[in-house]
């Protein structure tokens, strides 16, 4: 978030040559759109490392717990020091940071174009106000100079340019409620790929679902023991649940926890997952 408020403030700073001189002119137009080029480059190359090293520590630290909660190591730095980076953990982790930079980057696109159509719309006002002061028509130069103000330049910005994107169901994502929803998305997934490579090559299929005491659908599935790579029959899948948009969906903060065998958990988690194997058949079924 840092990274956006600090590209936000600087952007923000250069819009200001429009309303301290009540316009802009065509000369100094591509000379701002330039600035303003240079900033979003440097957010999108600040993103870009982020993403690739922030995405991969979640990864492995997921490997890690993995490797401790099956008891293949007494502490969390001998499990972090057993993990092998297979090539197939390098797949997940170079699209995990591929799809997450896409995300991102889309949303400053569409800034980009909308801070770029403010510019060329106040240069245009501009000209517009300079005709309408040559005709007297001095109350209409004034509703375009006031459009022109710090106060109509943010209602445009907070309106327009700061809309990451709009998604399917109509709703308006500011830029930075975005980007934070995709990164802990993103984030989470991350954790649960790593935990579903380092099951794999152990030969683990099973995972219970984390338990947050959720309000929404998520917590028909807290709980439940499920199969990680369907595997197993009789247990309903990672895949089956996230298709499903109810659980593991964007913005979802439940993870899982690996179980070798059934028969080591308690008898009380294992009672909660026989309920909760009911409740999600219910649910799969609505």
């Amino acid at each position: 978030m840092s990274y956006y408020k600090k590209a936000f403030a600087e952007i923000v700073e250069r819009l200001k040559v429009i309303s301290a001189s009540g316009g802009l002119e065509k000369a100094y137009a591509e000379s701002l759109l330039s600035q303003i080029m240079v900033i979003l480059r440097d957010l999108d190359g600040a993103t870009k490392s982020w993403c690739e090293a922030v995405i991969k520590e979640s990864f492995t630290e997921a490997q890690a717990q993995t490797i401790l909660t099956l008891g293949d190591a007494t502490s969390i730095s001998e499990a972090a020091s057993s993990i092998s980076f297979s090539m197939l953990a390098r797949e997940r982790v170079d699209a995990l940071i591929s799809d997450t930079y896409t995300d991102l980057l889309m949303a400053t696109q569409n800034t980009e174009r909308k801070v770029k159509q403010l510019v060329r719309t106040a240069v245009s006002e501009t000209l517009r106000q300079k005709a309408l002061e040559q005709m007297g028509r001095q109350s209409m130069k004034k509703t375009i100079v006031d459009d022109l103000t710090q106060k109509g330049l943010s209602a445009k910005l907070n309106s327009e340019a700061w809309v990451g994107i709009v998604d399917r169901a109509g709703r308006r994502w500011n830029l930075s409620t975005y980007a934070e929803m995709v990164v802990r998305t993103k984030l989470t997934q991350a954790h649960i790929e790593g935990t579903r490579v380092e099951t794999l090559e152990r030969g683990v299929d099973l995972a219970v679902v984390s338990s947050h005491g959720a309000k929404d659908a998520c917590r028909t599935f807290e709980g439940l023991v499920i199969s990680l790579h369907g595997l197993t029959p009789g247990y309903l899948t990672y895949d089956q649940l996230r298709s499903t948009g109810k659980i593991f969906h964007p913005n979802c903060q439940h993870h899982v926890s690996p179980v070798r065998d059934m028969g080591l958990l308690p008898e009380r988690l294992r009672e909660k997952h026989r309920e909760k194997a009911i409740e999600a058949q219910k649910a799969l079924r609505n």
